[in-house]
């Protein structure tokens, strides 16, 4: 069975397999960016706020710390 990744371009996000002799190139690729964004938005919903109707809390994310020291944040907040 074939192993699917998911990886960035200059223009969108894609799914598809890698070329097995050289696993920088796609072999197959679609475009899915709004649906990768879509279901990275409903992961965090569930995962980090508890889902939507969830008071666990309102906001959260996550954090990670670039080589060279510089932070970056990817942060879901639900608000009336």
């Amino acid at each position: 069975m074939a192993e699917y990744h998911v990886g960035c371009g200059a223009f969108a996000i894609y799914a598809g397999t890698l070329n097995p002799k050289n696993k920088s190139l796609w072999k197959n690729k679609s475009e899915c960016t709004d649906e990768a964004i879509n279901a990275v938005r409903d992961y965090m919903i569930l995962e980090l706020l508890g889902g939507l109707k969830c008071s666990k809390a309102s906001t959260s994310g996550y954090e990670w710390t670039l080589q060279n020291g510089q932070k970056i944040e990817l942060r879901i907040s639900i608000y009336e």
